[in-house]
């Protein structure tokens, strides 16, 4: 299924209410396997993942809630820190009726998805990192830190204006893709999801992409890991990759070649072959 038919199948829900704000969702609900909760990254919202709804909901529940402060959901009363976020995406998970899932992190999400696996073994069933870096040194650390803070100049520069400027949103996506997609309209769509995004939660997650905890929660994680990466990634720095599957205690490390980072969008038959197989075991 194309993007197009996914984007008129599967269609904002919700609200459902998480700790007093509304959070809204896309659905897949379908088949007895293990249901997924897909979880997207910085800037971004459930609407890049509605063709991996249509290629893995065939057979199993998925849910992708708009986080906090992303997408159509209002931001978080308190701080953003991929942390809290981890505490809400179980509150999500419970409000949906998930004893246990498998989870599927993008980008900064990906650090999400660690912490709640950490957190909550029992409620993990198999988890995949997509596009996600990690740090061998602190000087590392510190790349990965402005790499978001320069994201964040971006949000800060943002104006209404520009989501009327072809050039101005393909200049912004060409670093996302190693190939733009041949017509305009998913970049319109992200860029129209890069725009809405608050700016308080754009700047505290931004903030939190260094956060010096991450490689012990990495270490902490005990259920199946798939790690994906995408080796033309010019968002997450792909050196950093391989560091993750290190990190996570018998995981796999897979790449997609001629690729960038939102491997669902620019190679969704691969990618979702990938995800599936793990998956399913």
């Amino acid at each position: 299924m194309n993007a197009a038919t996914a984007s008129d199948d599967f269609a904002l829900k919700g609200p459902v209410t998480i700790w007093d704000g509304p959070v809204y969702y896309r659905e897949a609900n379908s088949g007895p396997r293990p249901p997924l909760l897909l979880l997207h990254g910085w800037g971004g919202s459930s609407r890049y993942w509605r063709a991996t709804l249509a290629a893995l909901g065939v057979d199993r529940r998925v849910l992708a809630p708009d986080l906090p402060g992303f997408g159509d959901s209002p931001p978080l009363q308190g701080p953003a820190s991929a942390d809290r976020l981890a505490e809400l995406v179980i509150a999500f998970a419970d409000a949906m009726g998930l004893e246990q899932f498998d989870l599927n992190g993008h980008s900064f999400c990906a650090s999400v998805a660690v912490y709640v696996t950490e957190r909550y073994p029992r409620r993990v069933r198999r988890l995949v990192l997509t596009c996600m870096s990690t740090f061998r040194s602190e000087f590392e650390r510190r790349v990965v830190e402005q790499i978001h803070n320069v994201l964040a100049l971006w949000m800060a520069l943002r104006r209404p204006w520009m989501a009327e400027r072809r050039f101005v949103y393909r200049a912004i996506a060409s670093r996302f893709f190693y190939r733009l997609p041949a017509t305009d309209a998913i970049l319109r769509e992200s860029f129209a999801d890069f725009l809405k995004m608050d700016r308080r939660t754009a700047l505290e997650t931004a903030a939190n992409a260094g956060d010096p905890h991450i490689n012990q929660a990495l270490r902490a994680v005990r259920c199946p890991t798939l790690v994906i990466g995408a080796r033309q990634d010019k968002i997450m720095p792909p050196p950093g990759t391989p560091e993750v599957a290190r990190l996570v205690p018998g995981s796999r490390l897979i790449w997609i070649e001629q690729c960038g980072h939102l491997p669902m969008v620019e190679k969704p038959e691969e990618y979702h072959r990938l995800v599936r197989e793990f998956l399913d075991g």
